[in-house]
């Protein structure tokens, strides 16, 4: 069994694995020396991102690098999140040329590290980032991608709601859920559209990890061990963890598990009808804007509620990085120092609604004037640990929410829904120990 450092500092010649579907692929190529950055740059950019609100984030970026360089034309390619994925699998596997930049999720990094499929940055600025934010995408020296979208997932809540119903912010889930009941009796129950809590827990990968981590590790569960890549997920406190999420679930928005989009779950929190809930940075961006929110000042942010242990909270959080099959590589990391750096950040943040990664944004006078909780949100990227730690977490995330999801409706037992979905980690998993 190798352990989470050895698999996550294979050399670069040696042979690597992805799997997609099953397959096992071999690379053996590692890019070689960054060459030196000319002092003018042109060409043609092609970026691969998300879409939703990190398209708007993107294109603000992409707005300014073109002041910067303005021979430099660019294009964006949004993707929902799964294709996005599988996009990046198919294309660097196949050493394609399409893209150039890619703005890849946290748990992608080290799988595409160790097969080669990235540059190295020649004299990263690594300044007032967290100090996970740096040696997350860093191996053996050297820096392969920069945090630019500082997603975490946390606790939210209405503090009028609250207020109302004679309760304090939540330190526990246990709170969660008394407080959840006591918002369906005054509100629900009479005919207000307002319900106990919220979360985006769909089937498949959003359950898996947009919302049962919030309680899976609060509880004292986890989805990895130590190393990182051993599935752990098999444990009475999982089975716990989805107990209570069935328990809480019948105090929730009635969508909660049906919701069409990010954007549609995003839109009832800014309409005022979830007192607490889950969710990523951006879902919130829109909170105290009067032309799209209902809950202007009203809504407060914190770290998870505690249980038998506290976590803080998960990050989720978004790099840039560079192709190792760009045909344009000056100007592919020229991009991603950019449009990572602290003016490109702060000009987003004001603009597009970024959540930042450097700390000097936090506390910047120009963004603090403009952003209610930028000291809260601060302080959830600084207590923000990554957990999906497994570099084929993109392989296995769709399998175990689904299971998780089951669980949640009572389709099958929280025990069985747990079981499951651990023997699908372990399947994926066998393929990096094999």
């Amino acid at each position: 069994m190798v352990t989470r450092r050895q698999f996550l500092y294979i050399l670069g010649g040696t042979v690597a694995v992805a799997v997609l579907g099953g397959g096992v692929y071999f690379l053996t190529r590692t890019p070689s020396q960054q060459p030196q950055k000319p002092k003018t740059l042109s060409g043609k950019l092609t970026i691969l991102g998300r879409s939703g609100y990190h398209e708007t984030i993107v294109r603000n970026l992409m707005d300014t690098f073109s002041k910067k360089y303005p021979d430099v034309s660019l294009d964006y390619v949004p993707k929902g999140y799964t294709d996005e994925y599988q996009t990046i699998v198919l294309s660097m596997r196949n050493k394609s040329t399409d893209y150039d930049v890619l703005y890849i999720d946290e748990p992608w990094i080290h799988m595409m590290i160790n097969n080669g499929w990235l540059l190295p940055i020649d004299q990263p600025d690594l300044s007032d980032y967290p100090d996970s934010l740096k040696s997350w995408p860093t191996v053996n020296g050297k820096t392969y991608a920069q945090a630019i979208t500082g997603n975490a997932n946390f606790l939210f809540y209405r503090k009028d709601i609250l207020d109302s119903i004679g309760e304090q912010p939540p330190q526990t889930w246990d709170d969660v859920l008394r407080i959840a009941k006591k918002v369906k009796s005054k509100y629900t129950d009479v005919g207000v559209k307002l319900y106990g809590f919220g979360a985006y827990s769909v089937k498949g990968t959003s359950i898996a990890q947009d919302t049962f981590p919030a309680i899976l590790y609060p509880f004292g569960g986890r989805y990895f061990a130590d190393d990182g890549v051993t599935p752990a997920l098999k444990s009475q406190a999982a089975i716990d963890a989805l107990e209570f999420f069935k328990e809480l679930k019948n105090y929730s928005h009635p969508r909660m598990t049906e919701f069409q989009s990010l954007a549609e779950y995003s839109d009832a929190i800014l309409r005022g009808e979830v007192a607490v809930g889950v969710a990523w940075n951006g879902w919130l961006a829109d909170i105290d804007n009067p032309q799209k929110s209902q809950v202007v000042g009203k809504i407060e942010v914190q770290p998870y509620p505690r249980q038998k242990t506290f976590f803080g909270a998960q990050s989720g959080v978004w790099y840039m990085a560079a192709s190792a099959f760009t045909t344009n590589p000056d100007a592919a990391i020229e991009f991603v120092k950019v449009s990572t750096s602290f003016e490109a950040q702060k000009r987003a943040a004001l603009e597009a609604g970024l959540p930042p990664t450097r700390l000097n944004v936090f506390t910047d006078d120009d963004y603090k004037s403009k952003r209610r909780l930028a000291d809260k949100f601060r302080e959830i990227i600084l207590n923000a640990k990554p957990v999906r730690t497994n570099p084929l977490w993109g392989d296995m995330a769709e399998n175990v929410g689904t299971y998780l999801y089951m669980g949640l409706l009572g389709q099958i037992s929280a025990e069985e829904a747990i079981n499951k979905a651990h023997e699908e980690m372990v399947k994926v998993t066998s393929a990096i120990k094999s």
